[in-house]
């Protein structure tokens, strides 16, 4: 059986300074922090502070996530370099923390088409674009670990890039050790038919996971079963992190006090998962 290796989003997290939050993700039985990285974040500083944070508690950073902000198949040529290029500096960061890379979306809101077939050839362009995107910028990227994870939302948060098998596709499609495919099961929950089978599908392109209740509250506060999905992660040997992120549009959102709700939930998605292999 792979190890379960558990992250938590800094937000989730209380303290005064980062190096607090990231003791207390220990305290509360996570094995490293996700940084949330918000549109007026100054990298140098989230550079400083995180490598800090890290190295006097021992606790690893996992990835950076990136806001609305950051999303980087924008339609204006100039915006797409600038965001692209942005991309690229928060990758930077990444690799410097010795992060698994930079969770990203490709392009949101949701939005209406008059028909299916209106839609299904917007996708099918813009997939395209991606690809060709996706794959000039990770040619253009230094030799570095840290990888981009292209997250897939669901039908109210976004348009394009809402299954796990299309991220997977397009990954595969750049072929890049760079380029690699996110789940998060909140999203999984409302989007797909099966919550194994797209892990399985999508094997060594999936870098990186998401994870909240069906409520999204953390994990065991609802009623999702992670059992399959775990199962699944088992097989194909992942061995990224399962990060949790609760969030609602008001904030950070737990069922209770964050010393009893978060210790609660690593205690029992450790459990869940030892289930799983069974």
């Amino acid at each position: 059986m792979t190890e379960l290796k558990l992250a938590v989003q800094d937000f989730l997290l209380p303290g005064a300074t980062l190096e607090e939050q990231f003791a207390n993700a220990r305290a509360y039985g996570y094995d490293a922090v996700e940084i949330a990285i918000r549109p007026e974040s100054d990298l140098a500083i989230v550079a400083r502070d995180a490598d800090a944070a890290s190295k006097a508690t021992g606790v690893p950073v996992a990835a950076l996530c990136t806001a609305r902000d950051h999303d980087p198949l924008r339609e204006d040529p100039a915006l797409r370099r600038e965001r692209f290029a942005g991309l690229a500096d928060l990758l930077a960061v990444a690799e410097s923390l010795h992060a698994n890379g930079v969770v990203s979306v490709p392009i949101r809101p949701s939005r209406g088409f008059a028909s299916k077939a209106a839609l299904d050839e917007w996708v099918n362009d813009l997939t395209d674009q991606a690809v060709a995107e996706f794959g000039e910028w990770a040619a253009g990227l230094p030799e570095g670990r840290a990888a981009v994870f292209l997250e897939p939302l669901n039908r109210f948060e976004a348009t394009f890039l809402r299954t796990v098998g299309h991220a997977a596709m397009i990954a595969r499609r750049v072929d890049h050790p760079r380029v690699r495919a996110l789940a998060d099961f909140f999203h999984m929950n409302i989007e797909e038919s099966d919550m194994a089978q797209p892990i399985l599908d999508a094997g060594a392109w999936l870098g990186h996971v998401h994870t909240a209740d069906n409520n999204r509250l953390e994990p065991g506060a609802g009623c999702l079963d992670p059992r399959p999905t775990f199962a699944a992660l088992q097989e194909i040997g992942y061995d990224g992190y399962v990060s949790v992120e609760c969030f609602s549009p008001g904030g950070a959102v737990l069922s209770g006090p964050y010393e009893i709700a978060l210790p609660r939930s690593a205690a029992w998605m450790r459990e869940r998962w030892a289930e799983a292999a069974v």
